[in-house]
């Protein structure tokens, strides 16, 4: 038989010895070492003096000192009754490291953590990664950061990723819920049914339908609408670009309006007319698609014609190209109003002719100044001798007022009002004996740019 046990080497009890207590007491010595095991460090590389009987080193590396010099980097030393002894270390044996709160297996003759030897965990109940799983939450992670990559081929892998997640069926409930100070903000998945949806809140307990795809014909659906739509109004000329949310740009232009006449003047017998109102600046219309315009788009916003004169055009170019154009409204005449601006929709307002005498100075009435196209709202033209109104909201029409004709007098007659903003034409002066009023000055027109992705 051997004198000693086989996997832990402890000395056996001969029959007959003198001094058994010495052999017994070294078994013992040698188990209060291994069982249970708990090493203060195995990276402290000096000898330590003065410390407490049955405390466990393994040695790293260059350990030194007067005993730890003498034996291997991975040598289980005990201190005991001032001095340092050696316990051989079978495979198997598991010690709990206190300076690195680390686990490491004696194994093929040296110490590797425990969690590289673990290649499988199977049936467990609950896993706590940072915090303490429970019932309700049996897998629970507290983490900064978190990273799933393929096994590549090289590894035994495919270098592919595929995460499935399954529910029981159609009415059960599968999804990802994103909280902000632990209540709910987002909700991603097959939320009772196999339609995969969003859902959205601002305080956890509200939720609405934000995104749903229908999976029979993959169809989505937005129940509270997905555009962005953003308008941006153009009165002096500018390169722009559309920013790069942008998918579609609708574009209205505006002519500038023409200026309304003077009227006339002259003694009594003599019939005096009163100036014709400026034309209204034309207006067109266009919808593009980004990826079809050449490049940035080159605006030129008309200015409104003086007394008389006519308005100027608006037009729209890229890369050299002209997208887009309305013409600008004609001066008014002696007694007629001038012609609207070329467009492809109807103009804005023109200005209203001024207001005449006859020979024998009977006093015909201005005209109003015409209202200008919208598609809502429409921005009203002026009484006599006033200004046309300015549009309020420009994405719901573009055209202004035309200025209100001056009122005749049998002294200085009224002058026109000016056409409202945009693209108006000024009112015709009215007639008097001393002199005819100023004819009104068309407004300038504008570009009405509505940016949709």
């Amino acid at each position: 038989m051997s004198d000693s046990s086989a996997r832990l080497g402890l000395p056996y009890l001969a029959a007959g010895q003198m001094q058994k207590h010495v052999t017994l007491n070294e078994a013992l010595t040698r188990l209060d070492g291994l069982v249970q095991c708990q090493v203060v460090s195995r990276t402290m590389t000096s000898q330590p003096d003065g410390v407490d009987g049955g405390s466990l080193y393994i040695l790293p590396e260059g350990a030194t000192g007067e005993r730890w010099s003498l034996y291997p980097a991975g040598t289980l030393m005990r201190a005991e009754g001032g001095g340092w002894t050696a316990v051989p270390v079978p495979s198997g044996v598991i010690a709990i490291v206190e300076d690195a709160d680390e686990i490491v297996v004696r194994r093929d003759g040296s110490w590797t953590p425990l969690a590289a030897l673990i290649d499988a965990l199977q049936d467990l109940d609950r896993l706590g990664i940072g915090a303490t799983a429970d019932a309700a939450n049996p897998f629970l992670a507290k983490l900064n950061s978190a990273l799933w990559t393929a096994r590549e081929s090289g590894d035994g892998g495919t270098g592919d990723l595929r995460l499935v997640l399954n529910k029981a069926g159609p009415g059960q409930v599968l999804s990802l819920i994103l909280q902000s100070a632990w209540s709910g903000r987002a909700e991603l998945g097959l939320i009772g049914e196999d339609h995969f949806e969003l859902k959205v809140s601002a305080d956890g307990s509200t939720w609405r339908e934000a995104l749903k795809i229908d999976p029979e014909d993959g169809r989505v659906r937005f129940p509270q609408g997905a555009t962005r739509r953003e308008a941006v109004l153009v009165t002096a000329d500018t390169v722009w670009s559309p920013p790069e949310w942008v998918r579609w740009v609708e574009a209205s232009v505006v002519g500038g309006g023409g200026g309304g006449a003077a009227g006339a003047s002259g003694p009594a017998g003599t019939e005096r007319v009163g100036g014709g109102g400026g034309g209204g600046g034309g207006q067109s219309h266009a919808v593009w698609a980004v990826d079809s315009l050449p490049g940035a788009l080159d605006l030129t916003v008309a200015t409104g014609g003086a007394e008389g004169a006519d308005g100027g055009m608006t037009r729209i170019l890229s890369d050299g190209v002209q997208l887009l154009s309305a013409g600008g409204g004609k001066g008014g005449a002696s007694g007629a109003s001038g012609a609207a601006g070329d467009g492809l929709q109807p103009a804005a307002g023109s200005g209203g002719v001024g207001g005449s005498l006859t020979a024998a100075d009977a006093l015909v009435d201005a005209v109003n100044g015409g209202s200008g196209n919208v598609l809502r709202r429409p921005a009203q033209g002026g009484a006599a001798g006033s200004a046309g109104e300015a549009i309020v909201e420009p994405i719901h029409g573009l055209c202004g007022g035309g200025g209100g004709g001056g009122s005749p007098s049998l002294s200085s007659g009224q002058g026109g009002g000016t056409g409202g903003h945009y693209g108006a034409g000024g009112g015709g002066g009215g007639a008097g004996v001393d002199a005819g009023g100023a004819g009104g000055a068309g407004a300038d027109g504008a570009i009405l740019l509505v940016c949709v992705g």
